[in-house]
């Protein structure tokens, strides 16, 4: 609202109230002289005209209220003021249908019930990263909303923002994100980063900040996440108000494990001139962005830190070839199916989309051709070309990635070591890709392969930086990476390019399809799988269906086998023979054959090596054993009850050396340290302290790691050799905690247990 009022009510620079000029000068006149006490200001100075709202309101909203925005409060988890709170921020940035509206999506979700999540576009006074800047925006409703009422730890996996709060926390006010304006507005408030700046810097000690892999690694990231999504949704007309505040409730209730009741809504106490649900001011409009899509990357600082994730672990998009001017909206893409059939169409959305000649939209090349082509699988990056050069995306992909490896190399700021392992990584796939195209595909193990990211062993965050790597130059592995054990070989492929059902075939037949159903589109979890317990070294023993009592019973008493597989070829299962179905035929009859003691339903007991461990209990629990087939489809080993146990054996002992770890470790410091002081050295190190009984491995490092502290505890030992010790075992602990596919090396276990009788010696 711009309707200039009738009294010359004008808003004050220096506090936001009303103020009116009078014959003595400018002054604040009643009620707002008492009504506004906290906020009035001894010399009033005009900035401009007052709102017909702000001369209602008596003020200047000091914050204003986004246009997309919800925050609620579950009630069962309400806490008392001055309760540690725990909050995960996360941001959500794609491209929107209009070229002056880019949704940036954003959501937080705090242990107290706390939830809010909405929207903003983009606007030329935050001219950077984009999801840097959705997560930005997630910080400063979630702060503005918890402090100062609760010592808040925030949760992020973005290090800028971690950085952020810790400078503001120390008294560094100008701290903001690349490409920020630090600048009042043109209605005359504080930037929203730099309002937020002073309340942390004024609460410093209610502030902390801990820093994560991924927001997928807690259930409040993944909840913050989702309703970052939601928000974008809400924003890009995606989904109603109504829709998206019932999906909101549903996903903060489930999260958090209560039921779906809300607080009732009542006034920020203490804060009248905080957010409201006014429209926006005319005052606080920005120009639109320039047309070029390019909005959040003005400047090319901005735009290769962006692009940088592109080889860290994130699958380019249709977006990023928009973003980096290699495709435009509007252009046709065409997939020709079969030669001589007319050919599938679709155009390059705004938001990054594809859509078909039927108007539906997708946001990945491989749905939109599967979809277009009634299969279930096809390599959409290979087969759609851009007219009229008939280029795949895939080759847009493939320049794209090559400019960004280009530019990291070049990077001064980067570490040597790190632009040179990209470089190196890089020139790997692209040879890899070269020797498959060739009919000479790479061939190692999968410890061989990981090595290429600087790896020992494969978890749920390294496996999908490894698998958008490979999916970004049009590669996958056979057998899956993910699904077998460490010293299994695989090969490295090309993802199959062809016309229509011969593709999809070999897609399926390839096993590529299961783990991912769009192509190359989507990183799945895998899990534990039946490939990563079979040994490396087995060879499947099996006999064949003429086979006699002595044969069968010979080999299975040479390998102490408690059953034998019964095939008719290495492809074709016809049964088993036990023990148990021995002795059976001949109870039955003394003078039975082989063939009676075949247990023919085991046939039916045959599962690929990519099925998920836990898709199978039951059938073992029922029936003792399976069979597993290898990628060729051969029938490759067999699995039992005890190869379980095995399993899950290897994860416990390290699993329990870690508790009794955790347990020592803190007893030690609940008897050495009090809580002041372990909060204290908590924070120095940026991590937040709730209490003895909620410390981390993480906590115990930075309170061990404290000078002082380390003095107090009076150990004659080297602290700098303790911590590193401490922090090696940190990591086998996530990897335990995470249920890794690969085992703790028998060299980890033993450092878990010289450490667990160290700290058990010099604690008596």
């Amino acid at each position: 609202m711009t309707d200039s009022n009738s009294a010359g009510e004008h808003i004050c620079r220096n506090c936001g109230v009303i103020c009116v000029q009078e014959a003595a000068g400018w002054l604040h006149p009643e009620p707002w002289r008492t009504l506004k006490a906290r906020r009035i200001c001894d010399r009033p100075e005009p900035l401009r005209r007052a709102t017909s709202q702000e001369s209602k309101r008596g003020a200047m909203q000091l914050v204003r209220r986004d246009r997309w925005i919800r925050q609620e409060q579950l009630q069962q988890l309400a806490v008392a003021d001055g309760s540690p709170v725990e909050v995960a921020v996360v941001g959500c940035y794609q491209l929107h249908s209009s070229a002056h509206e880019h949704p940036r999506g954003w959501g937080y979700v705090a242990d107290d019930g706390h939830y809010g999540f909405g929207a903003t576009t983009t606007r030329r006074r935050f001219d950077g990263d984009g999801e840097l800047a959705a997560e930005a925006r997630a910080l400063f409703w979630a702060l503005l909303r918890l402090v100062p009422a609760y010592r808040v730890t925030v949760v992020t996996d973005y290090q800028d923002i971690a950085d952020m709060v810790n400078a503001w926390r120390r008294g560094d006010l100008s701290a903001a994100p690349p490409g920020y304006d630090r600048s009042d507005r043109p209605s005359g408030r504080e930037a929203k980063l730099m309002y937020l700046a002073r309340r942390v810097h004024e609460h410093a000690d209610q502030v902390a900040v801990r820093i994560v892999g991924g927001y997928e690694d807690t259930a409040l990231g993944r909840a913050a996440n989702d309703l970052s999504v939601l928000g974008w949704q809400w924003c890009a007309g995606d989904v109603t108000k109504a829709t998206a505040h019932d999906r909101a409730l549903t996903i903060a209730s489930k999260a958090l494990g209560v039921d779906p009741i809300l607080v009732v809504r009542m006034p920020e106490p203490g804060e009248p001139d905080e957010p409201g649900d006014d429209e926006p001011d005319s005052t606080d409009q920005a120009a639109p962005t320039p047309e070029n899509g390019n909005a959040s990357m003005s400047d090319g600082s901005s735009s290769r830190s962006r692009r940088e994730l592109l080889i860290n672990g994130r699958r380019v998009r249709i977006s990023d070839l928009i973003e980096a001017g290699r495709l435009a909206v509007g252009t046709e893409l065409t997939y020709q199916q079969r030669i001589g059939e007319p050919p599938y169409r679709a155009t390059v959305t705004e938001r990054g989309q594809l859509r078909l000649a039927d108007g539906r939209e997708f946001a990945t090349p491989s749905r939109a051709a599967a979809e277009a082509a009634g299969l279930t699988a096809v390599p959409g990056w290979a087969v759609w070309r851009v007219q009229p050069t008939r280029e795949t995306l895939h080759q847009l992909r493939a320049r794209l990635l090559k400019d960004v490896a280009d530019e990291v190399a070049q990077d001064e700021a980067r570490p040597h070591e790190e632009a040179e392992a990209v470089r190196r990584r890089f020139a790997m796939l692209e040879e890899a890709q070269a020797e498959a195209k060739a009919g000479r595909p790479r061939t190692l193990t999968v410890r061989e392969f990981i090595k290429h990211w600087g790896l020992e062993d494969r978890d749920r965050t390294t496996s999908s930086q490894i698998d958008a790597d490979l999916a970004n130059h049009g590669l996958t592995t056979i057998p899956d990476f993910r699904t077998v054990s460490l010293d299994k070989t695989i090969r490295i492929l090309v993802l199959p390019e062809g016309d229509g059902d011969a593709a999809a075939a070999e897609v399926v037949n390839d096993r590529v399809e299961p783990m991912t159903s769009t192509g190359d589109e989507e990183s799945v979890d895998v899990g534990l799988t039946l490939g990563n317990l079979l040994p490396d070294d087995m060879s499947l023993t099996w006999v064949s269906p003429t086979a006699s009592f002595e044969e069968a019973i010979t080999a299975m008493q040479v390998d102490d086998f408690s059953q034998l597989a019964v095939l008719a070829n290495p492809y074709t299962v016809h049964g088993a023979v036990t023990w148990e179905s021995i002795a059976a035929a001949k109870h039955r009859d003394a003078n039975a054959t082989f063939s009676d003691a075949i247990e023919r339903r085991a046939a039916a007991r045959v599962f690929d090596y990519d099925v998920r461990l836990l898709d199978v209990l039951q059938t073992l629990q029922q029936h003792g054993f399976i069979f597993v087939r290898d990628e060729q489809r051969k029938v490759s080993g067999i699995i039992t009850a005890a190869d379980v146990v095995r399993k899950y054996d290897e994860t416990a002992t390290p699993f329990f050396l870690i508790g009794e770890i955790d347990q020592e470790l803190r007893q030690l410091l609940q008897n050495t340290f009090d809580e002041e002081v372990v909060r204290q050295a908590c924070r120095s190190a940026g991590s937040s302290f709730k209490s003895f009984d909620s410390m981390s491995v993480g906590q115990y490092q930075a309170v061990l790691d404290n000078p002082d502290c380390w003095t107090q505890l009076g150990w004659p030992l080297d602290r700098n050799v303790f911590i590193k010790r401490l922090d090696r075992l940190r990591k086998v602990r996530n990897n335990v905690m995470h249920f890794n596919p690969d085992p703790v090396r028998p060299a980890d276990v033993d450092k878990l247990r010289n450490f667990l009788d160290l700290i058990r010696r010099y604690s008596r």
